[in-house]
């Protein structure tokens, strides 16, 4: 009897052994499926949404307008501006990986292919940048490019050109106000012409479309939401670089920007298609890393660690230039971007979302905090610390 028993017990683990040895993988570890890519339907995007343009003010002059007071009462400041803009642009005459960078960020942007996503991808990082380029130039997501590829994107809307706010403004571009002390950067075959963007140069046009394209991007993959902010305020960095904007231009391009992405998520039919777009590219990314994407997050190489693309982002929303109001006056939070941290952090509350932007924003009074009666706190709004707190 004992040794039946003890017989009985070594058939029973040997056999558990060798079944979890051989048995097949739970479902949770099974690879992620090939996904079918799917456009809009022609009616989804061939219509007319209420963020198409902003609000009953329609353009998004004024989110900006303050920069009339700087340039009429603040000579110091647009001074500032100016050297600060020639002393990055000659910073940068003896590193030619920047200025290439740069150079590939204009060009991209400038035109209406695809070049301009594919420019902004390296925020996913290493592997996963690669992989979406190589989805893109598979055409597998079409539901992305309908909404963020190109200049004539669906989801880019009036705030992607700034050309109406460029007429208000009427203010010359660096090149052309110290011709003499601006360094022109250029690629092999191309012309003056080509890179030295004309017309009023406030706000930053291509400085909107970059943070417009990252901006709605991190509404779609919160995960790499620091991460694609920051490499759109780096496209606007470039823009000073190439002596063709100062730092003022890039701060009310990533203005309007801010306000035009929260226009676009505050839309009821418009939101849905964000959605929709960022479940298309979670799907490809994870079947082509072959897991969940937080587990190919892990085990890539980031575009940059999420505490050095905030840091980034802070710096660039003044740019070190001198205070010029009231240290003191209150955050106003735009209501519209309240979703926005709302989005990045489930669950939490509109008071939750309003109290972790005031306690992230950028302290106040510097040039464009605008502090009039009625006016939100666009030039303060640090999205990339909101979506990183944890």
């Amino acid at each position: 009897m004992r040794f039946t028993r003890t017989l009985t017990r070594g058939v029973i683990a040997t056999t558990t052994a060798l079944c979890a040895a051989f048995a097949v993988p739970a479902a949770a570890h099974a690879a992620p499926p090939k996904p079918t890519p799917t456009p809009f339907p022609v009616g989804a995007l061939a219509t007319v949404y209420q963020s198409d343009v902003h609000g009953d003010d329609v353009l998004y002059w004024p989110v900006i307008s303050s920069f009339t007071d700087i340039r009429a009462k603040h000579p110091a400041t647009m001074s500032e501006n100016l050297a600060m803009a020639i002393a990055i642009n000659n910073a940068a005459q003896h590193d030619p990986k920047l200025q290439k960078r740069a150079l590939d960020d204009a060009y991209a942007i400038d035109g209406l292919s695809q070049t301009q996503l594919y420019a902004m991808t390296d925020a996913f990082g290493t592997e996963l940048g690669a992989d979406m380029r190589q989805a893109l130039t598979e055409k597998r997501l079409p539901k992305v490019t309908a909404l963020v590829d190109s200049l004539a994107a669906r989801g880019q809307g009036v705030a992607s050109s700034t050309l109406v706010e460029k007429e208000i403004s009427d203010n010359p571009r660096p090149y052309v106000v110290a011709p003499n002390r601006i360094k022109v950067y250029n690629l092999p075959g191309k012309t003056d012409k080509d890179v030295l963007s004309t017309g009023s140069s406030f706000p930053s046009g291509h400085t909107a479309s970059a943070m417009i394209r990252t901006g709605l991007l991190a509404l779609m993959v919160p995960e790499f939401a620091p991460q694609l902010l920051a490499r759109g305020s780096e496209a606007g960095y470039h823009r000073v670089v190439l002596g063709v904007h100062y730092p003022l231009d890039v701060i009310g391009g990533r203005m309007v920007a801010d306000a035009a992405v929260a226009d676009r998520y505050a839309d009821p039919r418009f939101r849905p298609l964000i959605l929709a777009a960022g479940q298309e590219l979670r799907s490809e990314l994870e079947w082509r890393c072959g897991a969940a994407l937080s587990v190919c997050i892990a085990r890539d190489t980031p575009y940059r660690s999420t505490a050095g693309a905030v840091s980034d982002y802070r710096q660039r929303m003044s740019y070190g230039l001198s205070r010029i109001g009231s240290a003191e006056a209150p955050f106003v939070a735009p209501p519209t971007a309240v979703a926005l941290v709302q989005r990045v952090h489930p669950g939490m509350t509109s008071a939750q979302a309003t109290d972790l932007l005031r306690r992230g924003a950028y302290p106040a009074g510097y040039p464009l905090d605008d502090q009039r009666a009625g006016a939100q706190s666009w030039q303060r709004l640090d999205l990339a610390s909101a979506y990183a707190a944890r």
